[in-house]
């Protein structure tokens, strides 16, 4: 409930026999005439806003709601209006609520003109129609330079053009605001939370600064040299297998150079079968011309098949084409060497 129940019994009372008991004066004229309504319709509206009025006192807003807009829809009066709108904010459709009692206001204010009872309910419009703004945010949009088929959205909401330049109330979160022109949409998102109220400058003659979009046939690709390949994904994999293969190599190298230090010390020392107190040194030897062994073949695997992804990464055509060239190689180990051998 609003933050003033006293007030709003009040109005409650005053406005429940405003409309039940007053009805239009007589004619002035022949446009007054037209504009009196039937007394049958009177009836009507006043039954149908005595039945709301019960409705609503029972917390029943839905059915309330209802027979409020058939009032209104009888005779057109701000009273039954602005229980429309309280309706509204009582089933929780807060943002609808406002849009009404904003209208109620205005029609209300129109309406006092002559008829100074109506006074009471545009301030009472405005009063519950602000207390309501706590709980939404609202955003107004100032558009420049408009054309006719410029258009205006408020989180998905179409905004008519007498709404322009007004609050319009949405949702607290994200809020998406669109202007729409003949040639391009104008996007804004803004971050809202409970009571903010924003206000937004768009100019629909706005230019893209980056420069006009390209658009693309949908059956169009991309440029034949620019097309990628369809193994690419092989690359990251052919880098590492490379990187394996190289530190082989590296472990390779280190250990059989303390290998053959090691046994070069042992035949300038020992001239022949070693004595016993060598056999450490003997077994150390042994331990690094494995690990070399070892790194010899890891680091020629890695480089083969590094080469071999590499290769494939770049000769497999884009996607959908068959492959047009073909890659062999071959790791080659002997007594002394590693190498490779291919075709490309």
């Amino acid at each position: 409930m609003r933050s003033r129940p006293w007030l709003r019994a009040l109005l409650f009372g005053a406005v429940s026999c405003l409309c039940l008991c007053t009805l239009p004066g007589p004619a002035a004229g022949a446009d007054d005439a037209a504009a009196t309504p039937a007394p049958d319709a009177v009836e009507k509206a006043q039954s149908l806003f005595k039945k709301g009025a019960a409705l609503y006192e029972s917390k029943r807003y839905a059915l309330a709601l209802e027979q409020f807009r058939a009032s209104y829809a009888a005779v057109a009066s701000p009273n039954s209006h602005l229980y429309i709108a309280r309706c509204l904010a009582d089933l929780g459709e807060h943002t609808e609520a406002y849009l009404e009692f904003d209208q109620v206001a205005a029609e209300a204010a129109s309406r006092a003109k002559d008829e100074p009872r109506y006074v009471q309910t545009e301030q009472t419009a405005q009063l519950e129609r602000d207390d309501l703004a706590r709980k939404i945010a609202l955003v107004t949009v100032t558009v420049a330079h408009p054309e006719a088929a410029t258009s205006l959205a408020i989180a998905g909401k179409d905004v008519p053009r007498e709404r322009w330049g007004k609050p319009f109330p949405v949702k607290p979160g994200k809020t998406e605001v669109v202007l729409r022109t003949r040639t391009t949409s104008i996007p804004q998102t803004l971050d809202l939370s409970a009571g903010d109220a924003k206000t937004v400058a768009l100019d629909a003659d706005q230019t893209d600064p980056v420069g006009d979009p390209v658009l693309l046939d949908e059956g169009a690709g991309l440029p034949e040299s620019e097309a990628p390949s369809a193994r690419a994904h092989l690359r990251p994999y052919a880098y590492a297998a490379g990187g394996v293969g190289v530190a082989g190599l590296a472990v390779f190298t280190v250990a059989g150079l303390m290998a053959n230090s090691t046994y070069g010390d042992l035949a300038e020392t020992c001239r022949g079968p070693c004595p016993v107190d060598r056999k450490d040194d003997v077994d150390t030897g042994k331990a690094q011309k494995t690990v070399a062994n070892v790194g010899v073949v890891v680091g020629a695997i890695g480089l083969v098949a590094g080469t071999t992804l590499l290769v494939l990464s770049f000769t497999g055509g884009s996607a959908g084409e068959p492959q047009r060239t073909t890659a062999s190689t071959q790791l080659l180990v002997g007594p002394g060497f590693a190498g490779l051998r291919g075709t490309f």
